[in-house]
């Protein structure tokens, strides 16, 4: 009976282990949402420097839940230092961002997980478009996942709809390889390529490598660096520690502990 006991916990601990959400540290997704009744929250900062100047997200608070089996809610709300070529400095709030993450394949032998993730965001940041975009914009994407032993592959793509005078409606899409090292470490290399934003930002092909690392069961941090190979000149980078809560951890909890034989 123990036994049995013991397989069954070790497979639920698997199952939700393998449905851990990833890629945050990434410009491309992946297909797989927070599992139902799961939480994550992160803080993080991030930044980006083109020819056009920097614009950093310090801090940016970040959290996706678990609200229905296959469906996560995400919701990202930055405080933002812009710092626009040639012109004055600015540190204000940046727009909000909202988005629904819905898997409608799960992976078999022969498919991919697959998802449709869109996410808008909202003109919160500062009037003169610094800080923010001045209207909403929204990006409605469908990202893949397949998993081969310790092995991730995600990939995916959609179209960026920015109405706001003198910018572009974009095409994007990357593809994303992981290794999970340990229980504990992650590792990632990403190709990420998008179009033109508007006249003084062209398209660009960007190369990004980063990971999540776990302190404990429920803590970790995120990271990233990459720079663009072909296109617009751009540095960017990603630094964030986040927590985690939900039946899974519970999961774990009873693995860890030693079952009485009778």
């Amino acid at each position: 009976m123990n036994k049995r006991i013991i397989k069954i916990l070790s497979l639920l601990g698997s199952t939700f282990w393998d449905q851990k959400v990833d890629a945050t540290e990434f410009l491309t997704d992946t297909p797989v949402p927070a599992a139902y009744e799961e939480v994550y929250v992160n803080l993080h900062a991030q930044t980006s420097h083109t020819k056009n100047g920097t614009t950093s997200r310090i801090p940016a608070v970040e959290s996706l839940v678990g609200f229905y089996p296959d469906f996560q809610f995400i919701t990202r709300t930055p405080v933002v230092l812009a710092k626009p070529k040639n012109k004055p400095s600015l540190y204000y709030y940046g727009d909000v961002v909202l988005g629904v993450k819905y898997r409608f394949i799960h992976e078999t032998k022969t498919l991919p997980h697959v998802a449709f993730y869109p996410k808008f965001t909202f003109p919160s940041g500062d009037v003169d478009a610094i800080t923010g975009n001045k209207t909403m914009t929204a990006t409605v994407p469908f990202w893949f996942q397949k998993n081969w032993s310790s092995w991730k592959l995600s990939w995916g793509g959609g179209y960026l709809f920015n109405p706001a005078k003198n910018k572009y409606n974009f095409p994007f899409g990357g593809i994303l390889l992981q290794k999970e090292i340990s229980e504990y470490l992650t590792l990632g290399n990403e190709l990420y390529a998008e179009g033109a934003r508007d006249k003084s930002f062209s398209s660009r092909l960007l190369y990004n490598a980063g990971g999540t690392y776990y302190f404990t069961d429920s803590t970790y941090t995120l990271f990233s660096i990459g720079h663009s190979i072909a296109g617009a000149k751009s540095f960017i980078a990603f630094f964030g520690v986040g927590v985690e809560w939900g039946p899974h951890l519970k999961i774990k909890e009873k693995e860890k502990s030693p079952l009485t034989v009778p």
